[in-house]
Formats: structure tokens, sequence, C-alpha cells
């Protein structure tokens, strides 16, 4: 049941992001800068989309939730940068894909990091 929950809440997260970088965009002369509240919300944008996909996938092992990830983070980033170049506003941007990348290797490195939880049974 818990993993239906997170497949629908990957499945509406990823419609918000195609939504939100399918809107037009005016120039932000903040946004010239490569550090910026611009790339922290990639970061968090696609960590968020990282951990749900990894909760969604939580049948699976951590390496093959770690390796559906990086193909994820080599991938997902970039077809979210060419989906928005044609887009008024929108321009395609390596910082941004570097941002993105980030989020994914947390949650990655998270995973590798976590403990697993203890359980204990009564008989």
């Amino acid at each position: 049941m818990r993993s239906r929950i997170y497949t629908i809440l990957f499945i509406l997260w990823i419609a918000i992001i195609l939504i939100l970088t399918s809107i037009p965009k005016l120039h932000n002369p903040l946004s010239d800068k490569i550090l910026n509240i611009d790339k922290l919300a990639h970061l968090i944008i696609y960590l968020i989309f990282a951990f749900l996909f990894t909760k969604m996938n939580k049948h699976k092992t951590a390496k093959q939730n770690a390796t559906s990830l990086i193909y994820l983070a080599l991938f997902v980033p970039l077809l979210d940068e060419l989906h928005q170049i044609p887009i008024p506003g929108r321009t395609f941007s390596y910082y941004d894909m570097m941002a993105d990348t980030l989020g994914f290797l947390v949650i990655i490195i998270y995973n590798k990091c976590a403990k697993p939880k203890l359980s204990f049974s009564l008989k």
C-alpha cells in the first residue's frame, strides 16, 4: 500500500516538474550567477524526485536503486533542460543540470550511508 502511495506521489511530482518547467520565464538578472536560489531549487526538486523514486521502489535492493538513480541522474536533467529550449525565456543550462544531478547524488549517498533499521521479533 505504501509503495502505491509513493508511486502516486512520484507521478504527481513528475507532473509538477513538467508544468513548472513549461512556464515561460522572464529574465532575472540574478539568474546569471552560478550560485543562486534557482540552483538550490533545482537541487531540492530532484532530491525529492530521487527520494520518491527510492521509496516507490522500496522492494528493490539498495544497489538496484542506486544503479537506477545513477541512470536517472545522467538522463533526466538532460531531458529536462532539452525540454526547456523551445519555451520562451527558458534556456539550456549546464549549471541547472549539475544542481539536478547533485540532488540525485545526495539521495544516493544518503541511502549508502543510512544504517538499516533494526527489527526485533518476539517469539
